[in-house]
C-alpha cells in the first residue's frame, strides 16, 4: 500500500527531498495530505511533519506563504504552549525572541516597537531574564554583540560605563571587559584609536605582569606588539631560569677553597645570587673580629653580617682550617595571592555514594546547595604585597606582589560597591564551576498530583515527596524528586534524579537533556542525551546518548528495550524465564541525523566565510590602513569575517565531537558481571546476536564484521 502511494507522489513532480519527507510521514502513519503539495519545499514539509508527529494543530502554520524557519518557531511555540500565530508575518528571528521571552516570562515588546533587531533582542531578553539592567546603556546603533558585552559586564558587576560607548566596536568592548574581569588597569588601553587586536596584546601583557610601556605605542601593529610581548616573556623566563640555577651554586665553593689555599690564607666566597658569604681562613691568619669584618668589607660584603658565627669561629680558632657562613642576605618573599572565601558548600559530589554491594545510595545523597536572596555568598581577599629583600652587598631586592584572581562570572548575584562582596540576588540553587557562580531559580514543592496540577518552571524543581500519575513536570534546569514517580511525564534541561524510583505501569516518560538517575525504573520510557544510571530496570524502554549503567550485585535489566551509544553495563541481563530483552549498542539514527545536519551547516559556513574573506582581502588591497579603518563597509566586513571564523571554529569542534562519538560508538560494548540470560537480543550497528543459552561474566562487542561474546 505504501509503495503504491509513493509511486503516486513520484508522478506528481516532487523532488528527492520532498519525496523523502512524504515517505517518512507515511511510514510513521501520519496524515501526509497536510503537506503533499509541490508548493511546499522539503524544509516546510519537515516542519509540518514534525508538528504531526507531536500531535500539534499544524493548521495554524501549514501554509505555503509561511517560510520554513517561521514555521519552525510557530511549531516550537505550540509544543511549549505559546501562541505565535498573531505574529506569523514577522521574521523567524523576531518569532524566536518572542517565544523565548514568553518562556522566560519577560516582556520584549517595548524594544520591538523601538526598532531593535532580533540579534539585539536576544541580548536584551537575556539581560531581562538574568535581571541585569542594561537599559541605561542601550543605543539602537549597537550591534547585538556589543549589547552582549554590556550585558555580560553588568551581570559580573563590572563598571561597564568604561566601554559602553558607541565609538567602541564589540571586540574592543570585549577586550576592556576581559581586562576588568582580570583586575588589570584598562585605562592603559581603553582608547578608541587602538584596534581590538592591539588592545588584546596590551591586556595579555598586563595579565602577565609585563611592562607594557615598551610596546603600548599606537605606532606598533598588533603583530609587532605580539612579537615584543613574547620576546619580553621569553627574556623574563630566561632571567627566572638563571636565578633558579644560581640557587645552590655553593658546589663551586670547594673548588674555590682549594684555589684559595694556593692564592691566599684568607678567602671570602660570595654565592652567585649574593645571598650568602662564606669565609675560609687558615689557622692563625686572622685573629680578631675587626680583621674578619674588614676582610668582608674588602669583598663588598656589608649586610647580614653574622656576628655570632664570627665569635664562634674565634672561640674555636685552634682548628687547622675553618670555613663558616659569615653573612646572609634576606630573600624577598612573594606576596599572598588573592583568594575567594565562599559561604556555601562547594564541590558537592556529582556521583552518589556507593554501597558495599556496589549499588548506589540515592536516598542519602545531596545534589545541590541552596541560598537565599540577600545572602553573602563570597568575599574576595586582595592579593598582598610581598616583602622586599637585601643581598649581602647591600643591594635592595624588590618584592613580588601576589597575583589577583579574576572577578567571578555567572548569574543570580550582585557585586557590592567594594567590588569584593558577592550577594545572592535571588533565592535558589547555587553552583560554583570554573570560576563561575550560577544561582538558578528553584521551585520547591511537597508533592505533585492531578489535584495540584502540572509544573513548568524556568529553573530547577525540587519535589520533596511523590509524583502521581497523569501529571507533567518541566524544568529548564535540574529536576530532583525525593519520593516515587508513577505514570507521569518528566522533562528537564539538565539532570533528573529520582531518589526512590519509577513505577510507571508502561505510561511513565522521563526525558533529560543530561543524565537520568534513579533507584529503579519499572514500566517507564527514559530518554537521556547523557547517561542513565539505576540499581534495577524492568520492562522499560531506555535510550541513552552515552551509557546505561545498572549498579550493584543485584543490578539487572529485565525485559523491554535498552539502547546506548557507548556502553551498557549490568550485573544481570534478562531473567531465567527467558523474557525477551532487547539491547541496542552503537550508532543511533539520532547520531546519523546530527552528523548529516553538521555536515550541511559546515559547508554552508565555509561558503559564507569564503565570500567575506575575499571581500576583506580586496578592501585591504584597495585602501591603506588609515582610510579603510574609517570605512563603515570595511569594519562591517571585518566583524562579519571574525564572527564567521568563530562560528566555523565552533562548528569544526562540533564535527570533531561527533567524530569522537562515532569512534566510541564503533567500540561500543555490553559488560555483564553476572548472568546474560537466554532471550536477550543484541543489535549493534546493523548486526544482530541472540543469546540461545545463558552465559556468565562476559563482554559483548563487535569483532570484525560480527558480534562477539568474550569472557571477562
Amino acid at each position: 500500500m505504501n509503495d503504491q502511494l509513493m509511486k503516486k507522489y513520484e508522478s506528481m513532480g516532487f523532488d528527492k527531498g520532498q519525496l523523502e519527507e512524504i515517505r517518512q510521514g507515511i511510514e510513521k502513519g501520519l496524515d501526509v495530505s497536510w503537506y503533499t503539495s509541490v508548493k511546499y519545499d522539503w524544509f516546510q514539509m519537515e516542519e509540518i511533519k514534525k508538528g504531526l508527529e507531536r500531535g500539534l494543530d499544524v493548521s495554524v502554520y501549514a501554509r505555503p506563504d509561511i517560510a520554513y524557519d517561521r514555521m519552525r518557531q510557530i511549531r516550537k511555540g505550540l509544543q511549549e504552549g505559546i501562541k505565535l500565530t498573531d505574529y506569523h508575518e514577522m521574521s523567524a528571528g523576531y518569532l524566536r525572541q518572542i517565544r523565548k521571552a514568553r518562556q522566560g516570562k519577560v516582556n520584549i515588546f517595548p524594544y520591538i516597537k523601538e526598532g531593535y533587531e532580533p540579534d539585539q533582542l536576544e541580548e536584551i531578553r537575556l539581560a531581562l531574564e538574568h535581571k541585569a539592567d542594561v537599559s541605561v546603556y542601550l543605543i539602537k546603533e549597537f550591534l547585538g554583540e556589543s549589547i552582549r558585552e554590556i550585558r555580560l559586564g553588568v551581570e559580573e558587576g563590572l563598571d561597564v560605563s568604561v566601554y559602553a560607548k558607541i565609538n567602541y566596536g564589540w571586540q574592543q568592548m570585549r577586550e576592556i571587559r576581559l581586562g576588568l574581569e582580570r583586575r588589570v588597569d584598562v585605562s592603559i588601553y581603553a582608547k578608541e584609536l587602538y584596534r581590538w587586536q592591539q588592545m588584546r596584546e596590551i591586556r595579555l601583557g598586563l595579565e602577565e605582569g609585563l611592562n607594557v610601556s615598551a610596546y603600548q605605542s599606537m605606532m606598533y601593529s598588533a603583530k609587532e606588539m605580539e612579537r615584543i610581548r613574547k620576546k619580553m616573556q621569553k627574556q623574563r623566563a630566561e632571567r627566572e631560569r638563571q636565578e633558579e640555577e644560581s640557587i645552590g651554586a655553593d658546589f663551586q665553593f670547594e673548588v674555590l677553597e682549594e684555589q684559595a689555599k694556593m692564592a691566599s690564607e684568607c678567602l671570602v666566597t660570595v654565592s652567585q645570587d649574593k645571598m650568602e658569604a662564606y669565609v675560609t681562613i687558615e689557622k692563625g691568619a686572622c685573629k680578631t673580629k675587626n680583621e674578619i669584618i674588614r676582610l668582608l668589607a674588602k669583598e663588598n660584603v656589608v649586610f647580614g653580617i653574622k656576628q655570632d658565627n664570627i665569635d664562634k669561629y674565634l672561640e674555636e680558632a685552634d682548628k687547622s682550617t675553618n670555613r663558616f657562613l659569615a653573612a646572609e642576605g634576606i630573600r624577598p618573599e612573594r606576596g599572598r595571592d588573592g583568594y575567594y572565601e565562599y559561604f556555601f558548600r562547594t564541590g558537592i559530589p556529582q556521583i552518589p555514594a556507593i554501597r558495599e554491594d556496589g549499588s548506589i545510595d540515592y536516598q542519602n545523597t545531596v545534589y545541590f546547595e541552596q541560598v537565599k536572596a540577600g545572602q553573602v555568598i563570597a568575599v574576595y581577599h586582595d592579593a598582598q604585597p610581598g616583602m622586599g629583600g637585601r643581598a649581602v652587598d647591600g643591594t635592595e631586592l624588590p618584592a613580588q606582589g601576589g597575583q589577583e584572581k579574576c572577578i567571578l562570572r555567572g548569574r543570580g548575584f550582585l557585586l557590592s560597591q567594594d567590588k569584593k562582596t558577592y550577594i545572592a540576588r535571588e533565592s535558589g540553587k547555587i553552583e560554583l564551576k570554573d570560576n563561575k557562580i550560577t544561582i538558578q531559580p528553584l521551585m520547591v514543592v511537597d508533592e505533585v498530583t492531578i489535584s495540584t496540577g502540572n509544573l513548568r518552571f524556568n529553573g530547577s524543581i525540587w519535589v520533596r515527596g511523590n509524583v502521581g500519575s497523569g501529571v507533567v513536570i518541566q524544568a529548564e534546569d535540574e529536576l530532583v524528586v525525593e519520593g516515587n514517580v508513577e505514570a507521569a511525564h518528566l522533562q528537564s534541561g539538565k539532570k533528573i534524579v529520582i531518589k526512590n524510583g519509577v513505577s510507571g505501569g508502561g505510561l511513565a516518560k522521563i526525558e533529560s537533556a543530561g543524565d537520568i538517575h534513579g533507584k529503579f525504573f519499572e514500566g517507564a520510557t527514559l530518554i537521556a542525551n547523557g547517561g542513565i544510571y539505576a540499581n534495577y530496570v524492568m520492562n522499560s524502554n531506555l535510550i541513552a546518548g552515552k551509557e546505561v549503567l545498572i549498579s550493584g550485585a543485584r543490578g539487572a535489566i529485565i525485559g523491554g528495550n535498552t539502547a546506548a551509544v557507548n556502553k551498557i553495563e549490568a550485573h544481570h541481563i534478562g531473567n531465567r524465564a527467558g523474557l525477551l530483552t532487547n539491547i541496542s549498542l552503537g550508532i543511533s539514527q539520532a547520531m546519523v541525523q546530527k552528523e548529516e545536519e553538521a555536515d550541511i551547516k559546515l559547508k554552508k559556513l565555509q561558503s559564507e566565510l569564503a565570500i567575506f574573506e575575499e571581500a576583506y582581502k580586496k578592501l585591504q588591497k584597495q585602501y591603506p590602513p588609515e582610510v579603510r579603518n574609517e570605512m563603515e563597509i570595511y569594519l562591517k566586513v571585518e566583524q562579519a569575517t571574525y564572527i564567521k571564523r568563530k562560528q566555523m571554529e565552533q562548528q569544526l569542534e562540533l564535527t570533531k565531537e561527533l567524530e569522537e562519538k562515532r569512534k566510541k560508538a564503533d567500540e561500543a560494548k555490553m559488560l555483564v558481571r553476572g548472568t546474560l540470560n537466554a532471550g536477550t537480543v543484541v543489535q549493534m550497528n546493523g548486526m544482530t546476536w541472540n543469546a540461545a543459552s545463558s552465559v556468565k561474566n562476559v563482554t559483548v562487542r563487535r569483532s570484525f564484521k560480527e558480534i562477539g561474546v568474550f569472557r571477562n
